[in-house]
């Protein structure tokens, strides 16, 4: 297992890893059809894409993107189904985690998700993720849960 940011042949993996979840669980608001066109923009400015690469295939990917108020979330989770099972989440967000706190040098990062995605969720409490809002969210339709973490 290779763990990799910013890598530009990883991009095309990222949109359609993200954009294959959300069409099965949800459905594609704009700013994911804009993720899904310009994969690029998650890896501008102070942007990352992180992804978990197994025998040369990128098994898992995450992004951590700085918001228009200056703060930090992890966003766009996804891992192929295939590799589904490894822990790969796990690593991923902890991963993420350390990259905002040592290379970024911040306190705290958070995510927006919904809880029809409670496999997700169990994974973020787990992991010592703790909730900041539920219900309805202004920006995003399928947004029910709002989680920050303390690095």
């Amino acid at each position: 297992m290779e763990i990799s940011r910013n890598d530009p042949t990883a991009l095309p993996a990222f949109a359609a890893l993200n954009i294959a979840w959300i069409k099965e669980l949800h459905f594609v608001e704009p700013s994911d059809q804009k993720m899904a066109d310009h994969p690029e923009l998650y890896v501008d400015g102070y942007n990352s894409v992180f992804s978990v690469h197994i025998d040369g295939k990128v098994a898992g990917v995450c992004a951590l993107k700085q918001d228009d108020d200056s703060e930090f979330e992890l966003t766009k989770m996804a891992v192929d189904p295939k590799f589904q099972g490894r822990g790969i989440g796990k690593v991923l967000m902890e991963e993420v985690e350390t990259y905002a706190k040592n290379q970024l040098g911040l306190s705290r990062i958070y995510l927006l998700s919904n809880t029809i995605n409670a496999a997700a969720i169990r994974l973020y409490k787990r992991e010592g993720w703790t909730v900041m809002f539920e219900g309805p969210h202004p920006q995003y339709a399928r947004c029910n849960i709002g989680m920050e973490k303390q690095l």
